[in-house]
This record gives structure tokens, sequence and C-alpha cells, in this order.
């Protein structure tokens, strides 16, 4: 404006070097102005500056300035890194500053090493006398004085000093502002003559808050502005609730008389204008889909879509083509702050509410949140929904809500979070999100914190927010101080770490233990300590704790339906303690079955196969109902047990598709250790359908997520599964390995414990030591004679018997053995273990009588859908046509031979007639791995590289190694292309010009 101004004067109208010392009025319009040299000049309208000592001001108001109780003392000191060496260390090389009570310094140093030093204090106007700012002797003696008790190398900044000077600080009276409108015909005439020589632009930003005098000029102007090419823009927003009402109304009724007004409503982008935005930024086929997110993420907003756009480059920067994904980052968050510093106050405070209550149920509450009226808070939460900050009554993005939080002190945010508590229970919300609250608000030293933290980790283990529940539940384990309640939370923690961290949880079993038999945890919440003390081989204390509960039992009535659940679990998996017991229980009284105890009625039909033989009838009446069911840690050994019968029965298509459904519900549990469970059972599956790569690929998996030393007694079946895969496969090394891992001895005691015996002989047989793997087939014979399920069918420990003494060449024996096995097992079901028994039969007979039972035996094997086994028989007929001269049908043999073979070794399922898809098959493999894994593995079979997969992931080239590593593992493959076989993803095709070139 001062530039504006001496531009439009003739040259030399102004005189520089002459300091005015007053003015006065002449009349008729003209003022005479005197100068420190004694010279005088008479003038039209004088113009000079607004300051409180102002020669001009006089003429337009007569109040003089008044002393406002602050006093600035300015000293220099100089070479003072020599001079004054110790308050040069004291304020160093940069910016100094200190404050006290009424009083402080400001200091700072120069290149020259000298100091300079703004002293400033509240004073009375008459404490150093005069005043006078050259007695700086005076100076130096008064002020000092002010500074009694500071440091002396921070007095010495004003006693050192070479130079001082004193100044009192002076201002007009408050309410004498005076009009300046004098000035408003000169200031406008020289606008108006700019504008006579071209177009002039003024921009008004935030016109909302225009002071009285610029108002009163803007006025002015326009009224004279004529047909003058001038062009005024207002920046205006209405939803400033905090102006005052009366600012710009004399604007407004100007403006809205004005031939060319033209008013333009400016809101956030659409959706398409977003688009268009991103893809003049990323000049990719991609971008259209990231608009979509852009503006998901920012409403629009212009300031927080640059900012989302720069985060996400750079968080791209090095990759090839657009980022994967939108990406928030600092710059984002410097968008939301200065977004928010445009808010007034309330809206601010009530942006804080919305991100501590987070849901749109707790915001009918929100003006007693914030202690304001509800149409205040409605008139906040329309301006922050504009401004892209709100959507559907909740903050778009976390590190929205975060920004907004961070606006507040501690303090303020502690308050808040304390004040959303009493509200949210006092309107009944439910518990995790009070004990959520709880835990911002630093309340924990609040009686009831404990039952608060407790009901939110019950509630989010009810919605499978199993790593919450446990950081609640361990925070309640710290703060009950008392102990109160400490057994219960113990209880609740196994029952989180079942789901993810077994390990950690297992460590509270002595405890509980204790409690259990102490009387001080009883009913449902036993049911699970007393399954992991079995799981874990504690026989003895499940014993004590098992015999406690019965004896809690009120005489004439029977136990609950959970406790008669376990106990029958129990007597399957350690049949030789526990199933006399069980007996009794089903004689001695009927226990309290709800007609919601669907588990206890699948587990009664369980046990009772193991007793009267595994048909494909009786094993088929699974309780539909009990799929229906969410899965929870009561019904999960149920579900187990029903995929087992499935198995069992050999409906495998049933039992994958059940299991593949699990293994996802696991997923979306976050709870790995169940899906490790299902994932062995998956691995099982696939080695009766003789699919021995994906069998081994899948129990790896299933060890992967659950250490062997974390699966107790039920190690044995992954490692089964796994040994079997190895052995049959020829990779005796790795099964060597296996064999190596430790595994506890009680789990030996168990069914269990008898299917990795019979592993293990079979994988001795294969290496040439069938005398040693006798002694493991004959001890599971005498443990199920010591059981008394000699008559169980489930454990074909005869063929294995009949193995082991054909390559010792015993037939007659092996004859025995295979006879009494097919004997037992009938002709209905069990096709696998009947066709491999008949093959082995055959082997023992002379070579003409072999081929009619071996292509029985093939096609038994056949409809059993056991593709090794079915191999395996083929090649034992071709053998025995080959040696009896029969080269015609040998070819053909030998040609069914080798197709079966191939898909028994290949790492991709096959995919048999009637059978789901390949790719729906891989699915259960798929969910063997974490989510950044199969994130990675997606990427890999689609053919990018580990760079190219870095960048679209974020990741690091190492982490994408390491991942791949641990995926290459998990589904049995070495390299891209036998991923890509694996996952059913077609490789890239090359580019036409290759193509061509080829060509």
């Amino acid at each position: 404006m001062r530039n504006l101004l001496l531009n439009s004067l003739p040259g030399g109208t102004v005189c520089w070097g002459r300091r005015a010392t007053g003015a006065r009025p002449l009349g008729d319009g003209r003022h005479e102005v005197a100068f420190t040299d004694g010279s005088v000049i008479a003038a039209g309208r004088p113009i000079g500056a607004g300051g409180a000592w102002s020669r001009v001001r006089p003429l337009v108001l007569d109040a003089r300035p008044v002393y406002t109780g602050i006093s600035s003392i300015k000293t220099d000191l100089y070479e003072a890194a020599i001079r004054r060496p110790v308050s040069a260390a004291v304020v160093g090389g940069g910016f100094f500053i200190v404050l006290g009570c009424d009083r402080g310094i400001l200091a700072h140093g120069e290149a020259d090493r000298s100091l300079h030093a703004c002293t400033a204090l509240k004073a009375d106007e008459g404490w150093i006398g005069t005043g006078d700012r050259s007695d700086q002797a005076a100076a130096k003696a008064s002020v000092p004085a002010r500074f009694d008790g500071w440091d002396e190398a921070l007095r010495g900044l004003v006693t050192d000093a070479e130079t001082i000077a004193v100044r009192r600080i002076h201002a007009r009276p408050v309410g004498t502002a005076g009009s300046m409108f004098p000035a408003s015909p000169c200031l406008a005439s020289v606008v108006l003559g700019l504008a006579g020589r071209g177009t002039v632009v003024i921009v008004v930003d935030d016109a909302q808050y225009l002071d009285a005098f610029s108002q009163d000029w803007l006025i002015y102007l326009l009224r004279r502005a004529g047909h003058a090419r001038l062009l005024i823009v207002f920046g205006w927003r209405d939803d400033d609730v905090e102006m005052c009402e009366g600012n710009g109304r004399l604007l407004c009724a100007e403006l809205y008389q004005q031939a060319y007004l033209r008013r333009l409503l400016l809101g956030p982008l659409s959706s398409g204008g977003v688009a268009r935005l991103v893809a003049g930024r990323f000049l990719e086929s991609g971008s259209a889909e990231l608009g979509v997110q852009a503006h998901r993420l920012t409403g629009g907003n212009l300031l927080l879509l640059h900012g989302l756009l720069e985060d996400s480059r750079a968080a791209a920067a090095g990759g090839d083509g657009p980022p994967a994904q939108l990406s928030t980052g600092p710059e984002f968050e410097r968008a939301v702050q200065l977004v928010l510093a445009r808010c007034d106050p309330v809206t601010l405070r009530v942006a804080g509410a919305v991100s501590v209550i987070g849901e749109p149920s707790g915001f009918a509450y929100l003006d007693r949140l914030v202690g304001v009226p509800s149409d205040r808070v409605a008139v906040a939460m329309q301006v922050l929904t504009r401004t892209g900050l709100v959507e559907a009554g909740r903050m778009r993005h976390p590190v929205m809500a975060h920004v907004v939080l961070n606006a507040f002190s501690a303090a303020d945010r502690s308050e808040l979070s304390r004040r959303a508590v009493d509200l949210l229970r006092a309107c009944g919300a439910d518990s995790l999100t009070i004990a959520e609250h709880f835990v911002a608000s630093g309340r924990l030293d609040d009686p009831s914190a404990v039952l608060n933290l407790v009901e939110g980790a019950k509630q989010a283990l009810k919605e499978g927010h199993a790593r919450r529940a446990t950081e609640l539940l361990r925070l309640a384990y710290q703060v009950d101080a008392g102990g109160r309640r400490r057994v219960e939370i113990l209880a609740l923690l196994l029952r989180a770490g079942w789901r993810e961290d077994l390990r950690a949880s297992v460590g509270h079993l002595p405890e509980l233990t204790e409690a259990m038999l102490g009387g001080r945890l009883r009913g449902r919440d036993t049911t699970l300590p007393v399954i992991m003390l079995l799981l874990q081989g504690r026989v003895e204390d499940a014993c004590s704790v098992l015999s406690r509960l019965a004896a809690d039992v009120p005489p004439g009535s029977g136990p609950s339906w959970e406790l008669e659940m376990v106990r029958m679990w129990l007597a399957d998996v350690y049949p030789g303690i526990f199933r006399r017991v069980a007996c009794e229980s089903r004689t001695n009284g009927t226990p309290v079955t709800p007609p919601g105890a669907i588990g206890y009625r699948l587990l009664e039909h369980f046990q009772s196969s193991h007793h009267q033989g595994a048909t494909a009838e009786r094993l088929g009446q699974a309780d539909e109902a009990l799929w229906q069911q969410p899965l929870t840690e009561i019904n999960l050994l149920p579900l187990i047990l029903a995929l087992r019968t499935m198995v069992y029965a050999e409906r495998l298509e049933e039992a994958e598709q059940r299991c593949r459904e699990l293994m996802q519900a696991s997923l979306d549990l976050q709870a790995p250790t169940w899906r490790a469970l299902f994932c062995s059972i998956a691995a099982d599956i696939a080695l009766r359908r003789g699919s021995l790569g994906v069998a081994a690929s899948r129990a790896s998996a299933a060890l992967e997520l659950l250490p062997v030393a974390d699966w107790g007694v039920l190690a044995a079946e992954p490692l089964s599964t796994l040994l079997t895969a190895q052995t049959l496969q020829g990779k005796h090394e790795e099964a060597a390995r296996t064999l190596a891992l430790r595994v506890p001895d009680v789990m030996f005691e168990t069914p269990f414990g008898l299917s990795y015996l019979l592993a293990r002989g079979r994988h001795y047989v294969e290496r040439g030591l069938a005398q040693v793997a006798l002694d493991d087939f004959q001890a599971v014979a005498d443990l199920l004679d010591q059981w008394g399920m000699a008559q169980s069918e489930t454990l074909s420990w005869r063929t294995e018997m009949a193995a082991a003494h054909l390559q010792l060449g015993n037939h007659e024996t092996a004859a025995r053995f295979a006879r009494e096995q097919l004997r037992r097992i009938g002709t209905d079901g069990h096709l696998r273990v009947r066709g491999r028994t008949m093959r082995l039969l055959a082997a023992t007979r002379d070579l003409h009588r072999r081929p009619p039972m071996l292509r029985e035996a093939v096609d038994v094997l056949h409809r059993s859908g056991d593709k090794f086994e079915l191999a395996s028989a083929l090649a034992a007929l071709h053998d025995a046509y080959t040696r009896l001269g029969d080269a015609g049908r040998a070819r053909s043999v030998a040609r069914k031979t080798n197709s079966i073979r191939q898909a028994c070794f290949a790492e991709q399922p096959v995919r048999r007639v009637g059978a789901p898809d390949v790719l729906e098959e891989t699915e259960v493999d798929m969910l063997a791995l974490s989510d950044a894994e199969r994130r990675v593995a997606k990427a890999a079979a689609r053919g990018l590289t580990n760079r190219e997969i870095a960048g679209k992931l974020y990741l690091t080239t190492s982490t994408v190694e390491q991942h791949l590593t641990r995926i290459y593992r998990k589904l049995g493959v070495s390299s891209r292309v036998q991923l890509q076989s694996r996952l059913g993803v077609q490789p890239p095709s090359p580019h036409p010009a290759l193509q061509d070139a080829s060509a």
C-alpha cells in the first residue's frame, strides 16, 4: 500500500531525511507541517503513520497515548565472546529467551560475536526517574534491581552492557480508535486513477473479519467506481459462527445493489473433480481407482487432497507408476492441522468429542460432552462435514482423529475421555467402548476400572478381537491391586491366548489349577482350563480338578453339560485313564443338557463311533445345526471332532469345504492357533487324497502357525501327516528331521500318539527297517487292547503289520494280518484301507493269482480318491503283467500309472471329476499364510519382481524376500513358476513385440 501511494506521486514530491514535529490546521482544508530543522510548509491533506506518537493523529483524535505498564530495555554487548564469556555461553549461537513473573529477557548472538538483548518488565511509569533514554547510568542502576535472585549470567546482559536504552511502551487509550474515513477519498482516488490506466484487482480473503475502517473504505470505493476497470473478489465464509453479527452487514447491502455482482458457491471437489486431479498427478491407467479412494479419504477438500497425494508420491518413491494405494503421512497431517486452524474454538471442541467417541451412536449426547447447546453442535458438525473431516458422523480417517486430539493438551484429552466415560455409562453404551475410554482417560485408579476393563475384554472376545481383549486383561491384571478378580482375569487371558498366543497363557495354568481345586473357579469357566491341562499332558492335575468339580455337583442332580462334554472328550483323548470314569458318568446321572448343547450330542455320537464301528451311515449323522453356530472356544472341539468324523467317513469333499470355512472364520477372529488346528486337518485330507506335496506343505504351515512345543499332545496330528507325506515322496532326510522334533511322552497315551507311531513305523518300513517298525505297530495293538478299543478300526495297524512282514519275506504272516484287516472292516466304507490291504495281500500270492485281486484293489482305490495308493496298485498290476509276459496290458497300465503318479507329487492340488475348482482348493493353503504373506504371494504369482512388490506394498526388498522364503516353505514350492502353478495363476503373457520377434 505504501508503494502504491508513493508511486502515484510525481517525482520530487517526497523529500527524504526530514522529520516532522507536528501539524496544525490552517482552514479551508489546508494544514501546516513543522520540521525539526525549523522549516514550515503549507499542504493540502497531510497523511501520516497511525502509531501512538504520530504527528498527524492529533488532527483527527484528541486523546493522547497512555503508558501500558510495560517498559523495554535494549542492551548491546560487543565482543561478548571475549569480554563477557559467561553471558555469551548462556545465550549461545541462537535465539535465547527466559521468562519469569512479569519480566523476561530475549537475546541473540551475531556473527561479529556481539550480543543483543531486550529486557521487558512490568513497572510504574516513574520507576526510572525522568526516563531519559540517554541516561544509561540510571538504567544500569535500576534494571538489575528488578531481577534480584536471577543468575548473574542473566543479570550481566544488563549490568555489563556497553549501550543501554530504556523505552516505556505507550498506546492509544482503549475505545479511542477514531475514524480514519478522512483518508478514504485520497486512497480511493489513487486506486481509481490506476484503474484508468489498466485493470485493478483487489482480493479480500476472510471478508467476514473486515474491520470497520476497511468496510467503510470499500463502500466508499464501490460507490465511486462507476465504469472503472475494477475487479473486487471477496472470500467469504458464511459458516463462521464466531463472526460478529454486525460485521459486513453494510458491505453486503452495498454489494447486493451492484449490477455486476456474481456469487459463486465454492464447495469441495466432486468425485469427478478429484478423479481428474489425481489423473493429472498420476498419468497412469490405475489412477481412476485412486481417485475414488482419494475422494473417500478427503471428501473433496483440496487442501487435504494435495497433502494426501504428496504423501502417496513420497511413499511410492523408487517404484514405477502410481502407488498401489494412497497413504497418509506428514503432509496430510499438516493439511488437517491447517483445516483445524480455521475452525472456531467450539467447532474444534466438537471435533475432539467426535474423535473421542468414534461411533455415530454417541452423538446424541455430544452437547453434554462439549458443554454447548445442541443447535450449536449441529452447526459445528455441518462445518466439519463440509471441510471433509467428518463423514456420516465420524472422522473420515484415523489420522484425522489423531491430529484433532493432538490439538488438545494431555490434560484436556484425559478430561474429555473421562467425561465421555461418564456419559457412555449413563446412556448404556457397550462394555468395550466404555473400557476403551477408561484407558484413554487414564482413570485406572477408579474403583470400577477393573470391572469395566474385564467386561470390555469379554465383549472384545465375543466380537473376535482377541488381541485387544488381551491388552485390556493385562491392564486389568496390573490395576487389580487387591487381586479380587485375579482368577477371572487369568481365565479370560487363557481364552484369549487359546486363540492367539497360547504359550503366554499356558503359563497361568498352575494358578488356575490351584483356583479350581480351591473352589474359587467353578462352572463354565473351568471348561477351557481343564482342556488345556490335558492338551499339555498334565493328566494328574486334570484328574484332581475333575474330581473336585464332580464333588461340587449337588446330590441327585447331574453335572453341567459343559463338564460332561469335557469328560466325554477326555475319554477319547486319554482312553486308558478316563474311559472308565466317562462310562460311570453316563450311568450315574443325566447331565443337564439344554436345547443349545449341540456339541454334547455330537460328542456322544463321535464317542460311540469308536466302539461300534465307523460306518459311513453312522458317522454321516452330523448335526447340521452345529455348522450354523459361530466359532467359539466352547464349540471349537465339537467342530474339530465333526470334521474328523467326516474324514473317517471318507466324506473328504464336504470336510475340506467345512475346513475352508472354519479357517476363514479363524482368520476373521484373529485366531492363528485355531487356524493351525484346521490347517492340520486340511493336511490330513490332502494326504488321504494322495496329494503328498499339498499334504506336506499344509502340515508345515500348521506347525509354523503354532510351534511344536505349543501343540501339546495334539502335535502328533500335523507331525504324522508331514512324516507320512515326506516318506512317501522319498524325502527321507526331511522325514528324519521331522522325526527328530521333540514330542511330549504323554502323547503316546493318546490316540494321537498311536497315529504318530503308525507314521513312524511306515517310515521305517520304507527305509528298510521293517523289524524296527514291527515294534511300533505292536505297541499300537497293545495299547488299543489295554484301552478296550481293540474293535476300533480307525487305526489300521494290521495293514501296516502286513507291509512290514511282506518286506521281511514273511508272506504267510503278512497274508494273515491282511485277511484279518479285511475281515474287520467289511465291504462297506474304509475304501483307502481296503484297497491298500488288498494290494498287500495280492503280493503274498503266486504271480498268476495276483492280477484279479490287484484289479479289484484298483477299482476300490479309484473310488476312494487316493491317487498315491491308486498309483501304487497300478504299478503292482503293471509289474504282474510284465512278469507274466502280457506286454499289451502292461503298457496300458503303465500309461495310467505315470499320469496318476505325476498328480501325486504335484505341489498344486489336481482337480478331480465333480470336485471344486482348483482355485477353491488352493484357498485352504492360502489361508495358512499370514495377511502380508498372501499379498506378497499374489503379487509374485502375477509376475512382479521383488522390487516391484516392495514398491506396490510399501515394503523393503529384504522384507519381500523374507516373506517369499516363508511362502515357499508353507506351500512346498521352490520357484515363482511353481508358485503360479500352485495358485492357479496363468503366467503373464509376453509383450506382442517379443511374440513377433520370436515368430
